[in-house]
């Protein structure tokens, strides 16, 4: 499987529809910022795609920085927090939200903790084989800190649709736990961009979860 500027600027148009779609779907502040998921992946590709011009144009080398940044802010920092907070805002039971409220906390702390490693330590983004690998220099001791927050990240992310007792939204986790073990095992070098990559394509499950909801008439 070939990944390039064009499967992403690709991504980044349908997606930006989608989002418009679900947007104009959606009847409440919790929904519009829920149906906003497709919006945010369409910009996050976007980022990508300027990213695979950058390696490639001499012109756009010098904001490769830029787009390396922005893609992983988006990646590894909104995600873990914005997934479980619109789903938590969209909740009705109070015992789900609870339960949702933890993995906030969770995906805030995970939030906190990537900022503090984007900051701190140089990142990279490496073309190779038609994948983008983003190597962080992290000193050899804290390289075993990846583990722990891969895992948190996956919990605050992929669990919250899980626990949600909207109709509909458990498809949403299922989307998103195929794509991360499909990137996992066949492109273990490259799991953030070719999980996004597939996230953000199986994202159009949104505009689906907020037709059940105008159909339910929450």
């Amino acid at each position: 499987m070939c990944f390039s500027a064009g499967a992403s600027f690709g991504a980044s148009a349908v997606l930006s529809l989608i989002g418009t779609a679900a947007i104009i779907k959606s009847r409440t502040i919790p929904q519009r910022l829920f149906a906003a998921i497709p919006f945010i992946f369409s910009i996050q590709q976007l980022a990508e795609g300027m990213l695979w011009l950058s390696f490639t144009n001499a012109g756009l080398e010098a904001g490769q920085p830029f787009f390396t940044y922005t893609f992983l802010v988006f990646a590894m920092m909104l995600w873990p927090v914005w997934i479980p907070l619109t789903i938590r805002l969209m909740e009705k039971d109070s015992r789900r939200k609870r339960s949702l409220n933890v993995l906030l906390g969770i995906g805030v702390l995970v939030a906190i903790g990537v900022g503090c490693v984007l900051f701190l330590y140089n990142v990279q983004a490496i073309s190779t084989h038609h994948h983008i690998h983003y190597k962080i220099d992290f000193p050899g001791r804290k390289r075993s800190l990846i583990v722990p927050f891969s895992l948190l990240y996956f919990i605050a992310t992929i669990l919250a649709p899980f626990i949600s007792g909207i109709k509909r939204m458990k498809w949403l986790g299922f989307g998103f736990l195929t794509s991360y073990l499909f990137a996992i095992i066949f492109y273990s070098g490259f799991v953030v961009s070719v999980w996004c990559y597939f996230a953000a394509i199986l994202s159009i499950v949104v505009i689906w979860i907020l037709s059940g909801e105008r159909k339910s008439g929450l």
